[in-house]
């Protein structure tokens, strides 16, 4: 059985401004449905290994969420 995992990646992302550039950290959430800890971290490596932007996962845990329900449309 899938659980849910709640991983938290932040970014370092540059904007330019009149004067220069300017730092902007960013914490996203993400919440990926996966057997393991490990799997979930291979997930994440895998979805942002595109990513232009400075990253790291800074913590993976086990959500309280047990299911997700989406609306058919």
């Amino acid at each position: 059985m899938a659980k849910y995992y709640e991983a938290v990646v932040k970014q370092i992302l540059e904007i330019p401004t009149r004067t220069g550039t300017k730092t902007k950290t960013i914490r996203d959430r993400l919440l990926v449905d996966s057997l393991s800890i490990t799997a979930v971290e291979a997930t994440i490596h895998d979805v942002m290994k595109d990513n232009t932007n400075e990253w790291e996962l800074i913590s993976v845990k086990e959500s309280r969420i047990v299911e997700v329900i989406s609306s058919e449309q």
